[in-house]
Parts: structure tokens; sequence; C-alpha cells
């Protein structure tokens, strides 16, 4: 089997493509990226941007793929080109979501106000109506659309934030920054303490997406993406503590005593639980790396690589000592 691989070259498609190699597939990847050192002499890279998929047709055409997989189509735009360019020509296409086209994103953000959806939120579950808030770029939903509508079989996997080394984010790096600093402890809003928000660690979203591919369906077909067990706010920064060697504690404190710039935006009532027993159950999926294995290397990476908005720091040790003192006193 031959299987074309686009997008996020220093991030999932690595583990990916490593997965599909020794699995035997003749695999292709489009990315301005080369493919891992461990596998690079096995596989065919094709250098180009995503951007511009019809300007290399030809190229991935003549590679001849069964399987179509794109990592990073994040506009409708996008994922049109995916599909002017492979809709008659694979026998399947695997595209990567998120978990923030459901409305529960939306209560989240307070964009569509209403009651908290049900959780755990499970593929059936109520679709945003509105696009997103400024600060997030592109809309899943029209690539969604776009896909469902393929003639091809495609394989949606909506995916929770995605953490671990290479993530350009650097989801926890907030989180830990106290840590790294040798602070006491780390102050965490009430509101958000008990609050549930599902990740993903970047390997085990590879495999998920390994399995997409060596499992092709008949029909168009949507899975979850997600942690077993997802921990609350409280749990997660403990956990993040104990893999670091981190002494402190978390304080858990009024929302309104935080200082202005610890205090997160949204309605925190709205739990971000993501079921994904469906790709449990009809691709047996089960996530290959243990739980603290995968923060462990996580932790590592971020420590070692800091975002550059971070130099120079925008918050206040001072005022959150005053919160501290204030607490002890009360």
């Amino acid at each position: 089997m031959k299987c074309l691989i686009i997008g996020s070259g220093r991030f999932i498609a690595p583990k990916l493509i490593e997965e599909l190699v020794y699995a035997k597939y003749e695999v292709a990847f489009l990315d301005p990226n080369p493919p891992p050192e461990s596998v690079a002499d096995r596989v065919s890279h094709i250098f180009g941007d995503k951007g511009s998929l019809a300007f290399y047709r030809d190229e991935c055409l003549d590679f001849k793929p069964d399987i179509a997989v794109h990592l990073s189509a994040n506009t409708g735009e996008e994922a049109s080109a995916f599909l002017e360019v492979f809709q008659g020509q694979v026998a399947q296409t695997v595209v990567t979501s998120n978990t923030n086209v459901y409305l529960a994103h939306a209560r989240l953000k307070k964009t569509e106000p209403g009651p908290a959806v049900a959780v755990p939120i499970n593929e059936e579950a109520e679709i945003r109506k509105l696009g997103l808030g400024k600060e997030e770029q592109g809309d899943k939903r029209d690539v969604e659309k776009i896909m469902k509508n393929s003639k091809d079989p495609c394989t949606i996997l909506r995916l929770p934030p995605v953490y671990g080394p290479n993530d350009y984010l650097r989801r926890f790096y907030p989180l830990i920054i106290r840590m790294i600093d040798e602070r006491p402890f780390v102050l965490l809003g009430a509101s958000q303490a008990t609050w549930r928000w599902t990740h993903a660690y970047v390997d085990d979203v590879a495999h998920a997406i390994a399995l997409a591919v060596m499992n092709p369906g008949e029909k168009h077909r949507v899975y979850n993406v997600g942690e077993a067990k997802t921990p609350t706010m409280k749990e997660r920064l403990e956990h993040l503590g104990t893999v670091f060697g981190w002494d402190g504690r978390v304080k858990v404190v009024s929302t309104v005593d935080l200082p202005d710039y610890l205090k997160t935006p949204g309605d925190f009532s709205q739990d971000m639980l993501i079921d994904s027993s469906l790709i449990r159950q009809e691709l047996g999926y089960k996530e290959p790396t243990d739980y603290y294995d995968g923060l462990a290397e996580s932790v590592e990476w971020y420590r070692d690589n800091p975002p550059a908005d971070m130099v120079g720091k925008s918050f206040s040790y001072a005022a959150e000592d005053a919160v501290d003192a204030r607490e002890v006193r009360d």
C-alpha cells in the first residue's frame, strides 16, 4: 500500500511516517521539512508547501498513492485544493480536524452563550454555529464540510490540543514556568481547578492516524481522538510537577483574588471532556505511550525550548506572593 502525507513535518508527521514505514507501507511526504532521518532513505520526499498543492499535483500522482493524508488543512480552501488533486485518484483520504468544532467550545469561549453542553462529548454532539474567536486561526468546520462531500471515503480525526516535543505552540510552557523558576507554589483560580480539557500526546495522535490509514473504511467516518482519562486542571498541574521533580504545590484561590494576568476568560462550567471510545472500539486504538512518560518527554522539551514571547515575562511574582500572603492571613 502507498500513502502520501501532507504537512506537520516537525510535529505529528515524523512519528506517523515511521509507524507506516515500519508497517511496510510505501510513503511519500510533501512538506518543506524532510522526513525523519530514521526512515529518510525509505520515503519519497516532495519538497513543497501545502499552500501550493496544485503545483505539485503531477509529483503527487506519479507516486500513485492508495491513501492521501492531510495533517494541516486548516481552511476550506486548503481542503478544496486537497480534493482537487486527489479526488478520484485514491481509495481513501484522511484529514485531521479539531475538537473545537463542537458547540461546547463555543460555550467555553462564550461566543455562543447558553447552557453547558453535556459531557463527555462524542462524535454526534452538536457543532458550533458561529466562527472561532480572533485568537484562533482557521475553522475546521469548513474543512469537514468539504471532505464529507467528497466522492471518495474519508476519515476525519477530531484532535484535541496535542502536546509533546516540537509543539510549536509550547502548550504546557506557561504551566511549568514557575516550576522552572523554583517557585514554591502555582496559583490556580477555583473556577479552573476542577475544569477538564482533554489533550493528547503527539506520538499517541500519530498512532491514531496510522490506524485510520491501516484500516480504511468504505464510507465517510468521524472519530474523536484524546486521552482515555482526562485529569482536572489542578491534577494536570500536579502531574506536570511530578515529572518535573518540583517540590511546590498548586494553590487554589478565589478567581477574583488572582492577578489580572492569571485570569483566563471563559466559562469553566463547560468541560471540554472528549469521548474517544468510538476509535478505540472500531479501530482498536490504545495509547502506545505511558501517560507519565509522555509528560516527562514533553516537559524536558518545553524546558529546553521556551517560547520567544515568554522572554522578559509579563507577570509579577511579587503580586502572586501578595495573594499567597493574603490567603494565609485569612
